[in-house]
């Protein structure tokens, strides 16, 4: 009798939705957890960090576990009923790290993977000219030879394979960018429709759109004299466009791009740099990045060497990201007051797809920091960023749609010049 009852009670919790403590189901997983917003007190001189992730199956509730350290150590606990929470009082610029289980009952759920990111460290202005900022390695030489039997960049014959470069006009025209920076864009002849082309050097195409800029009245930029190495030494930094000298590494002359663009609404004006860094993860790389981003930025200074220095948008593609302890180029653009759109936007996209693809129709994810080695950098002190998108065109089934138009996603901010 006793065993029919106990039965009878089961069944009817079951009926009901319900399940005693001890039948309790442990909750899966949580999937993928992302930051889908992140914001600046004015008030209270604090930032906040909002989180979203798939619900786990069996979960009533979630545990969101916070930390200052990737270790999870000293982590503050929170409980949710909805698969979101936002989290306020958060100090300035400094770096949090989360984990989140689902739970019912007495059963907990495996945590997920930990994620981290840099609360805002400023606000920015609140009044500002609005720019849309894409920078985008297209690889529309170098991957030809990669994919000879895929897809080329153009067509090779009226029986060759789906071409690239279409995809890449189709991604860049989807964006609508006010500012479009290229690297290895060597044979991206013709510019995009409604844009401009500022300058070309060394497969650095760097464009604006003529509806809203202009170049600044200033000397036009000349190319000048190579050296016995073949390298063209930085133009003049009094002209309206020109190119910086890196160095010469891995065999090739080394090269930054810039415009000084005018908005011709405003008449406010800014410069924008289009940078690629030497690529490799070795020690001799990472020294001669660290070479090239230091003549970068005084490069910088000499040719925005003015009583109000304007505001400056780099872009580009860096070959280094902070989940490298020897992320150089971070570690310069923040002692020169200069810091990755990914960390000041209000709203980010597909933050954890790696920038570079490698021509993979299935997503690369990274989980400690996103991954991104093609980066916008922007001053906290003169830039708002709204939104940081990493835009590849991604289908139903979850995959990159081919042709994949680069080895590189294209990647989307939108700031304002303050």
């Amino acid at each position: 009798m006793r065993r029919s009852a106990v039965a009878a009670v089961t069944g009817l919790l079951v009926l009901a939705g319900l399940q005693p403590a001890s039948a309790a189901t442990t909750p899966s997983q949580v999937g993928l957890v992302s930051f889908v917003g992140a914001n600046y007190s004015r008030t209270s001189d604090t930032g906040s960090l909002s989180l979203d992730w798939p619900d786990a199956r069996a979960a009533r509730y979630y545990q969101v576990f916070m930390s200052r350290s990737y270790s999870m150590s000293s982590a503050k606990t929170f409980a949710v009923k909805s698969s979101r929470i936002t989290v306020s009082g958060l100090s300035r610029g400094r770096d949090y790290f989360f984990q989140v289980r689902g739970v019912n009952g007495s059963k907990h759920g495996t945590k997920s993977q930990r994620v981290g990111r840099t609360t805002i460290v400023r606000p920015g202005p609140t009044s500002a000219t609005p720019l849309r900022v894409m920078t985008y390695n297209v690889c529309s030489a170098v991957c030809d030879e990669k994919q000879t039997t895929r897809y080329p960049w153009t067509p090779t014959g009226p029986d060759s394979p789906p071409a690239r470069q279409p995809r890449a006009l189709e991604r860049i025209a989807a964006a609508s960018p006010d500012v479009l920076a290229t690297q290895e864009a060597g044979e991206l002849v013709t510019a995009p429709p409604g844009y401009t082309e500022a300058i070309n050097v060394s497969a650095k195409r760097l464009y604006f759109k003529t509806s809203r800029f202009a170049l600044a009245d200033a000397p036009r930029y000349a190319y000048g004299t190579k050296d016995k190495n073949g390298c063209r030494a930085s133009t003049a930094f009094d002209a309206q466009t020109g190119h910086i000298f890196l160095g010469r590494h891995s065999q090739g002359c080394r090269y930054a791009v810039w415009a000084d663009l005018v908005d011709k609404a405003s008449g406010k004006r800014f410069l924008v740099v289009d940078v690629h860094t030497v690529a490799g993860t070795s020690d001799g790389a990472v020294a001669n990045r660290l070479i090239e981003m230091n003549v970068l930025m005084a490069a910088v200074k000499q040719i925005n060497n003015r009583e109000t220095p304007l505001p400056v948008v780099f872009a580009g593609d860096f070959n280094s990201h902070k989940n490298r302890d020897d992320d150089v180029v971070g570690t310069v653009m923040n002692r020169n007051g200069f810091r990755d759109a990914y960390d000041l936007a209000r709203t980010v996209e597909r933050q954890h797809l790696n920038s570079y693809n490698d021509f993979r129709t299935a997503p690369v994810i990274s989980y400690k920091w996103g991954d991104h080695v093609d980066h916008v950098y922007v001053s906290p002190w003169t830039s708002r960023v709204d939104a940081w998108r990493n835009i590849v065109l991604i289908g139903s089934d979850g995959r990159l749609v081919k042709p994949i138009p680069s080895d590189h996603s294209p990647i989307v901010v939108d700031v304002r010049i303050g």
